[in-house]
């Protein structure tokens, strides 16, 4: 991580998220990550909020055995720290950056005052939180079959309702590549799926 020292490049990305505050917080900073650096390691809570402003990332959860569970993909918009901003301190989890992704920065020390007071900031977290825990009720839900799974995750999880990457969906979803493609298959046969790509599908009522 290192700190991008442009204040105007600064103003700039703040004058996007100024929406979801009252005021601006007395210490606000723009840093950047490099694709594959962790922007949030398992068992190293965060001290300061990210408001990702360019990129994407992945989240994926530690399980107590050890194993890494992929949840989502992430982009601009996406909150980071809300978890630990509001006591919870040892989230097993990390978030990786995809590629370069740029952060807006806001410490929980030096701005913790003027943010429990922001009724506008408070509202954006709790929507935030409100999102992550929909993702996780979602994709550990009732849904037996790998088909339901891959229509509730198209549907209720992927903002843009589309498997980019089979790669990426076959963690979440804990089954093989062979597995998901006999049912991608069946879902284009039956028109709920467009192929869009090599690898990349979209679900037909969101074309």
């Amino acid at each position: 991580m290192k700190e991008i020292r442009d204040k105007a490049k600064l103003e700039y990305f703040w004058r996007g998220q100024q929406p979801y505050f009252q005021q601006k917080p007395p210490v606000l900073k723009l840093v950047e990550f490099e694709k594959g650096e962790l922007l949030q390691g398992p068992l190293q809570p965060l001290c300061q909020f990210y408001i990702i402003v360019k990129g994407s990332v992945s989240i994926y959860h530690l399980t107590e055995d050890g194993a890494v569970r992929y949840i989502s993909k992430a982009g601009s918009g996406t909150l980071l720290g809300d978890m630990e901003f509001g006591g919870a301190d040892k989230q097993l989890r990390h978030t990786e950056a995809e590629d370069t992704v740029l952060c807006l920065a806001l410490p929980f020390r030096e701005n913790r005052r003027i943010l429990e007071n922001d009724p506008v900031f408070l509202r954006f977290v709790l929507h935030q939180i409100a999102k992550k825990l929909a993702v996780s009720a979602v994709m550990d839900a009732a849904a037996q079959t790998l088909e339901e799974k891959l229509l509730i995750f198209l549907r209720k999880v992927q903002t843009n309702h589309e498997i980019t990457s089979v790669n990426q969906v076959l963690p979440l979803l804990h089954c093989s590549r062979r597995q998901l493609q006999r049912v991608v298959s069946k879902l284009c046969d039956e028109g709920l799926l467009i192929k869009t790509g090599r690898g990349q599908y979209r679900l037909k009522d969101y074309l």
